[in-house]
């Protein structure tokens, strides 16, 4: 598994082009080159997660700032987006949001460090997660 946070407001689908996208693409390739300092472009089935957390209301939903990011990491973290079986991409109010209910098991402690100073010191925090998908992955009912 890869996973990493950006700092910055995300980009919706509808305004990720030009410049813009270039720009976009290396903030998130040197951030997530800052977590995973040594890695290799996977080739395998994946999943993929996207974590919106916010201060100031962009109103972006969801799938729309999910599909820019794994535009970006086409070619860097994987060969191909068909390679991604399934998705999970939310967004968070942190001014609204209790998020102290939400699970950090399974994350790095330096990494659960940093998320928490963020949530309290930054606008915008986009968490980012990739890793090799298991048909186990699809659930049902996930209340």
């Amino acid at each position: 598994m890869h996973n990493f946070i950006l700092k910055s407001r995300p980009h919706s689908y509808n305004n990720c082009k030009g410049i813009t996208k270039t720009n976009y693409q290396n903030a998130l390739q040197s951030a997530f080159t800052a977590y995973n300092p040594s890695h290799s472009i996977l080739s395998d089935d994946l999943y993929a997660t996207i974590y919106y957390f916010f201060n100031i209301n962009l109103k972006i939903d969801a799938d729309n700032l999910s599909k820019p990011v794994w535009d970006c990491l086409k070619g860097f973290l994987f060969h191909d987006d068909q390679q991604i079986k399934i998705r999970t991409a939310g967004s968070f109010d942190l001014k609204t949001g209790d998020f102290n209910v939400i699970r950090f098991s399974g994350l790095k402690g330096e990494l659960i460090a940093e998320l928490l100073d963020a949530f309290d010191n930054v606008d915008h925090i986009v968490y980012i997660e990739c890793g090799k998908f298991n048909p186990s992955m699809f659930k049902f009912n996930i209340e």
